[in-house]
């Protein structure tokens, strides 16, 4: 008998020790967003407040590869601005950004060249910086420097300007998503819906995520997070013309 319930205590303590860590991973597993083309995605778009919706949806790129997501995301908002661009010989006599043109020397030489965006992308302030260079109005803000309800008021603020284009800076883990260099990524928002308190990223690793939609609580937590490349914290930047 006290063999027996020896055995039980030691098989008890042993599932309790192994289950512990795995429970305890369920319980802290961000909450991921909610992709496109779901039931609830139709519904908070239908009546979203999506301004930019058509505009930037009509210019919608890939990035060119992995590391290019502030380099996709700037050449959206640069078309959907109506930015005049560099002549481009593969596109004239037609005006058009794309994800080479956008590398002017100023940007070589004040942002970063070729070789450092294929290896490490770009930080909030060098995206900054790019539109900038790049002939746009931007305008960066860490997350570190605002709350939830500021970032909220800004967001809807861009969303609803027609000459404003609002591009977020994000961890990935924040949404339970996979990234590199510690997760960070840069999109695109096209819309907000008030009922749901949820904003609608327009994800240009197409490839790999739909479309989401992330609460703003949830957003802003992941644009609070670390970069590591800046010491600072991502956030987002608002473009204008």
């Amino acid at each position: 008998m006290r063999v027996a319930s020896l055995f039980t205590i030691l098989s008890t303590a042993l599932l309790v020790a192994t289950a512990g860590p795995a429970a305890a991973e369920d319980a802290v597993k961000p909450e991921a967003p909610i992709y496109f083309l779901t039931p609830d995605s139709d519904k908070w778009l239908a009546d979203a407040e999506k301004q930019d919706f058509l505009p930037l949806m009509s210019r919608f790129v890939s990035e060119y590869q992995a590391t290019y997501c502030g380099i996709a995301s700037s050449v959206m908002a640069l078309n959907t601005l109506g930015i005049t661009p560099p002549t481009a010989p593969q596109w004239y006599p037609y005006d058009y950004w794309d994800q080479e043109n956008i590398f002017s020397r100023e940007v070589l030489e004040k942002v970063k060249p070729i070789s450092g965006v294929d290896s490490g992308g770009i930080t909030l302030a060098q995206l900054e910086t790019l539109l900038d260079l790049s002939g746009a109005k931007a305008e960066k803000t860490f997350a570190s420097d605002t709350d939830v309800d500021s970032f909220r008021k800004a967001a809807r603020a861009a969303l609803a300007d027609p000459d404003a284009i609002l591009i977020v800076n994000f961890g990935r883990a924040e949404f339970g998503q996979a990234g590199l260099d510690g997760g960070g990524h840069i999109s695109p928002v096209a819309a907000y819906n008030e009922e749901a308190d949820r904003f609608l990223i327009l994800d240009v690793a197409r490839y790999k995520y739909l479309p989401s939609w992330a609460t703003a609580s949830q957003l802003y937590a992941a644009l609070n997070t670390p970069d590591s490349s800046s010491g600072k914290t991502r956030g987002y930047v608002i473009v204008r013309k």
